[in-house]
């Protein structure tokens, strides 16, 4: 701990303190009284300055953090070798002469628990979504398989193509609008004016290829434009849920150094260090493995030997890890990515790949959490 005045470089107070409620209850209530207001910074405020936290808070003291991005930053301006000691008085030092930034500690077990609350909801939304979007490729293919292949996949996913389905439906009320009327709405969406008539023009050649009407294809469109509607409110609730969760992530320092890792943002981030909590009630790395349910188990039988990946676990969490994981893996030239491919190589398929990177990363995730580092990208030796 270090204590310094506004103006003066001299420490007021200095000295290591424990992680003991007592201790730094003494060692806060001395620094208090050399001065009418203290603020009391920390730059783990979710790890090991928990309690540290907990006690400012209760002695009605103000709390902020030095986010860790923010603090190796700075800490390279002193130049000195790492020492506790240091790292206490650059903390300090950057509370009063940089209070930009510094952020206040809000209710954290709060924060949390909101996050919770909104990346179970985000996931809801998600999975909805997907179904939606499964059952309109179904719709459109019973309609018009031509159509559909021209949809198909990630093509309907895009802004431009599902908005097309909601308005029109599918083969019968695209020509009952007619190419000429299509292509000009599609045109005056927006940052569409060159994307919307190609688009119109190539669904209208699909429609060509297709001159009896399917039965119940009326049915089918109307339930098809409800379902497009459904998920363009879909998209509009995902988008809203993560603006939510990245803004509540910038109150969690834990995001700032997960950010660090290769396909991790702020809404995986967020969600991943909501779940995991204090990385302090996991022993270590395999443990974390276990509850996020990403860790190998042994299953031999008279016809099964070998491991298979645990199905149990934190569903939330594992699917944060899993897919940000797979976010790395597609990065062309990344480790992520030539771990992948040699997973596959030996045989696994990219999901199952993906599931063993993710367990890999764990080590990386527990590390970094346990001992406020940023990622550093393994060199090619190791």
């Amino acid at each position: 701990m270090v204590a310094l005045d506004r103006d003066g470089d001299d420490p007021l107070a200095r000295g290591p303190v424990a992680q003991d409620e007592a201790m730094i209850r003494k060692a806060l209530a001395k620094a208090s009284s050399l001065g009418e207001r203290m603020l009391v910074t920390v730059d783990q405020c979710g790890t090991f300055g928990s309690l540290a936290v907990a006690v400012a808070k209760d002695m009605g003291l103000e709390v902020a953090h030095l986010p860790p991005r923010k603090f190796k930053q700075v800490a390279e301006a002193y130049g000195e070798d790492k020492t506790d000691a240091r790292d206490a008085f650059i903390i300090a030092d950057v509370s009063r002469s940089a209070p930009r930034l510094i952020e206040p500690v809000g209710e954290r077990s709060e924060i949390m628990a909101q996050i919770k609350v909104i990346s179970s909801c985000r996931d809801d939304v998600v999975r909805e979504r997907t179904r939606c979007y499964n059952r309109l490729h179904d719709l459109l293919h019973r309609a018009c398989p031509a159509l559909d292949k021209v949809l198909s996949k990630a093509k309907l996913h895009n802004d431009l193509e599902i908005r097309l389905v909601d308005r029109y439906g599918g083969p019968q009320g695209l020509r009952r609008a007619g190419k000429a009327r299509v292509a000009k709405w599609a045109g005056g969406l927006k940052y569409r004016k060159t994307r919307g008539p190609k688009l119109a023009e190539t669904v209208f050649e699909a429609l060509s290829e297709q001159t009896v009407t399917l039965p119940a294809t009326a049915v089918i469109e109307g339930q098809a434009k409800k379902i497009a509607r459904r998920i363009i409110e879909l998209e509009a609730e995902e988008k809203e849920l993560s603006a939510e969760l990245e803004r509540l992530s910038k109150q969690v320092a834990e995001v700032e150094l997960l950010e660090s890792i290769p396909g991790i943002g702020r809404v995986y981030g967020a969600t991943i260090a909501a779940e995991i909590g204090d990385i302090g009630r996991f022993a270590n790395a395999h443990h974390l493995a276990s509850y996020a349910g990403v860790a190998p188990v042994k299953k031999d039988s008279c016809t099964i030997k070998g491991k298979k990946k645990r199905k149990g676990g934190n569903r939330r969490l594992k699917n944060a890890l899993v897919r940000s994981a797979t976010l790395a893996a597609f990065q062309e030239g990344s480790m992520e990515e030539t771990y992948c491919m040699k997973k596959i190589a030996e045989g696994k398929t990219h999901s199952q790949a993906c599931l063993a990177l993710a367990r890999r990363r764990v080590e990386v995730v527990y590390a970094m959490l346990k001992n406020g580092t940023l990622y550093e990208p393994p060199t090619a030796a190791a």
